[in-house]
């Protein structure tokens, strides 16, 4: 439609040319409508995308996450035996051993049974070594 119609409706005051006035203007309003909506999703986008900006910026600078991302598990339990705490011999002598297939004895017993031949030495060493592992503390150099 060319302005010249436009404004021949619009100085006409017939049922037809009321009803193109009312579809003008319902148009126009439509119109707004749809830039509005463009404008509110363009704002929403604009919003959206500083987020991501700043997540991403969070991401870069979280040296745990990295550490995740590269295979790292860093929300690692720490217990003694991991930072390589090494408890005093009386301490070693309380820990229950499993020699012989599981069988739990003492440190004694165990010591014991290899000082008589019904262990390894080997033996043993190994079963002090995951009896204290067990209570969470490294083994002393002498039992490794």
């Amino acid at each position: 439609m060319n302005y010249e119609q436009t404004y021949e409706y619009q100085t006409d005051n017939t049922p037809l040319a009321q009803a193109m006035m009312r579809a003008q203007a319902a148009q126009a309003e439509a119109d707004r409508a749809k830039q509005d909506a463009v404008a509110a999703e363009a704002i929403e986008r604009a919003k959206q995308e500083e987020i991501d900006r700043a997540v991403e910026l969070s991401v870069r600078n979280n040296s745990q996450l990295q550490a995740e991302r590269m295979g790292i598990r860093t929300n690692r339990v720490i217990t003694s035996q991991s930072a390589g705490v090494i408890p005093p011999m009386a301490e070693v002598e309380k820990t229950t051993v499993r020699v012989l297939g599981g069988i739990e004895v003492s440190y004694q017993q165990a010591k014991d049974m290899a000082e008589v031949g019904q262990i390894t030495q080997a033996e043993f060493n190994k079963a002090v070594v995951e009896g204290l592992a067990a209570r969470g503390y490294a083994a002393p150099k002498s039992f490794r």
